[in-house]
């Protein structure tokens, strides 16, 4: 009883090492990105690593510069891509997203702190709105820079 178990449990642990390689060989396929151990990502001859400030920037190894940074690790790869096939008009937009994704959180995240101290009730319903709209407007963007980053590689 206890050899079958462990024969059943061996071959599990086959079909799913088979599985993660074929989805590994997928993912490949559809994204053709390399992730390295320091968590940067290399896009072609373009490398997506983070700078001093904590955004992700995207360096071209001709350039001693990046050429640009942004907050989401996404929106710099698409950034990388448009890049590639210079496309300007897409990596303004990006870029653009991307800003308003990142003002709309560091006010959300602001909102938050500022609503646990207050302790007038005129100014929490106020500052209570602005979390409100500004939690919708980053769900917004995020929402929009994930459908951007599925047409830009799916």
């Amino acid at each position: 009883m206890k050899n079958q178990n462990t024969k059943k449990h061996k071959s599990k642990e086959k079909v799913i090492k088979e599985l993660a390689q074929q989805f590994e060989e997928d993912f490949k396929k559809t994204l053709p990105i390399n992730v390295q151990s320091d968590g940067s990502i290399v896009y072609k001859q373009y490398t997506i690593r983070l700078d001093n400030q904590h955004n992700w920037a995207v360096h071209n190894p001709q350039v001693i510069d990046p050429i640009d940074s942004y907050y989401l690790k996404t929106s710099a790869l698409m950034a990388a891509k448009a890049y590639d096939k210079n496309d300007l008009n897409k990596m303004f937009e990006i870029k653009r997203i991307d800003t308003d994704y990142r003002n709309n959180h560091v006010s959300s995240l602001i909102f938050a702190n500022n609503i646990k101290k207050t302790k007038d009730f005129e100014q929490y319903k106020i500052l209570l709105n602005k979390l409100e709209y500004s939690q919708e407007r980053t769900e917004h963007f995020k929402d929009k820079i994930s459908k951007m980053f599925k047409w830009s590689f799916v």
